[in-house]
């Protein structure tokens, strides 16, 4: 935790109240990111794409100068209280990534596989590798591309909407997203799993997931109660990840973070923040597979985690039994809003209570912050995984007579304009 004599210093520095109205606009983190990129980037290696990793040919060193100084200029245009501290580096910057996908479409008697943002037409070869992920994840999809675009698979290329590859450094599963299930498809899908069952890359399972509408989203279309949720075709029902001695199953349709390597560093920061202390009550909120959960048990009286994605909380439930302070941990299912928080938690422990939220891209619903802040927590450690969204938390909690104490960005996504940002908060 910063020193007690640093904390004047963000009060000192807030906006004054008469220049706290709207801007017209005020430049994106990504926005000010961009504009400090090299104007001519260097050529992809062959078979590879930028797409999706704009900062990919810069040198590490070079790129978290580059982002370094936007989130200086972030900070001063959007006028956020004090200063962050210097970005923690993502100890693998390159090919870190647990979850790849491409989108399928059959083009000139082939299975062309697309990255994200590309149409089509763009993209003049089968495959294109990315230097964000694993080069395991490229020789499955070659793999399965070429397996695929057999006459014995064409069924399977009609029907497929994207190749997924979730997991760990350790192990892999294989996702096919498809727009139907039936028993045909289903014995297509699984003699391609019984391939994927021959290779040298670790993948410890395979799922046909059904999704009719092609979603781009992939893992989130809203799907057809007629169809299963998803369909195993081999291997276990969960994944495992392991940080600082914790196991953590998880569903292969859940939130995981996507770079494995900056995890055990993410949670050092955390437990830093927050400072847990004896008597102390942690709520986790979108707590997913209970990964900061489970981490923080034994340092806290009662850890409460609160999850709406039914597979995420059913993992974290099972995790109980992997990890140590397993008896002082607690789940509920249910979407956090600011009318349920009411039921979803126990009865507030002013100054007794420490909060974590670490929401979605878009944010926590209206309302969900002041109603934490009606609990008068101690202790607040609001996680950003869209730095775009910080200013408008700070103002929030502000309005709330929570101000920021210190905010440790992190590297998460190296190689993309992205950032996430831990803000840990206090009362006034």
């Amino acid at each position: 935790m910063p020193q007690k004599e640093k904390r004047p210093e963000w009060k000192q520095s807030r906006e004054p109240k008469q220049t706290q109205e709207r801007k017209t606009h005020v430049a994106s983190f990504n926005e000010l990111l961009s504009s400090l990129l090299p104007q001519s980037p260097k050529r992809p290696p062959p078979n590879t794409t930028w797409q999706g990793a704009p900062l990919a040919h810069l040198e590490y060193k070079r790129e978290l100068e580059l982002k370094n100084r936007a989130l200086e200029i972030f900070w001063q245009r959007h006028e956020i209280p004090g200063n962050p501290d210097p970005i923690r580096d993502s100890p693998s910057p390159r090919h870190y990534r647990t979850t790849s996908k491409r989108r399928a479409a059959w083009r000139r008697g082939s299975l062309f596989l697309h990255m994200e943002g590309t149409k089509p037409g763009e993209q003049q070869q089968p495959f294109l590798g990315s230097p964000l992920e694993p080069e395991s994840h490229g020789r499955i999809y070659r793999f399965l591309r070429a397996k695929i675009s057999e006459p014995p698979f064409r069924m399977v290329a009609g029907h497929l909407n994207h190749l997924i590859i979730r997991g760990s450094y350790a192990e892999q599963a294989v996702i096919f997203n498809v727009d139907t299930l039936n028993g045909p498809l289903v014995r297509k899908l699984k003699l391609l799993a019984g391939h994927l069952q021959n290779l040298e890359e670790p993948i410890a399972a395979a799922f046909a997931y059904p999704d009719p509408s092609a979603s781009p989203y992939y893992l989130e279309a809203l799907q057809s109660p007629e169809l299963p949720r998803i369909k195993r075709l081999f291997g276990r029902h969960r994944l495992m990840v392991e940080h600082h001695g914790c196991r953590f199953l998880f569903h292969p349709t859940s939130f995981s973070q996507i770079n494995e390597s900056i995890v055990p560093l993410m949670l050092q920061e955390a437990h830093s923040l927050l400072a847990p202390e004896q008597g102390e009550r942690l709520l986790d909120l979108y707590c997913g597979y209970g990964l900061f959960s489970h981490y923080l048990a034994t340092e806290y009286k009662q850890v409460m985690g609160v999850e709406a994605e039914g597979p995420s909380i059913e993992a974290a439930r099972a995790n109980k039994k992997l990890n140590a302070g397993g008896d002082k941990v607690r789940f509920r299912s249910g979407q956090i809003t600011s009318e349920s928080l009411e039921d979803l938690l126990p009865a507030p422990l002013p100054g007794k209570e420490a909060i974590l939220l670490d929401p979605p891209r878009q944010g926590p619903k209206e309302g969900v912050i002041p109603a934490l802040a009606r609990r008068e927590p101690g202790k607040v450690l609001h996680i950003h995984c869209n730095a775009d969204l910080l200013p408008q938390s700070v103002q929030k909690w502000g309005k709330q007579g929570y101000h920021p104490l210190r905010a440790v960005p992190m590297d998460m996504f190296p190689g993309t304009t992205e950032l996430e940002i831990l803000l840990a908060l206090g009362r006034d």
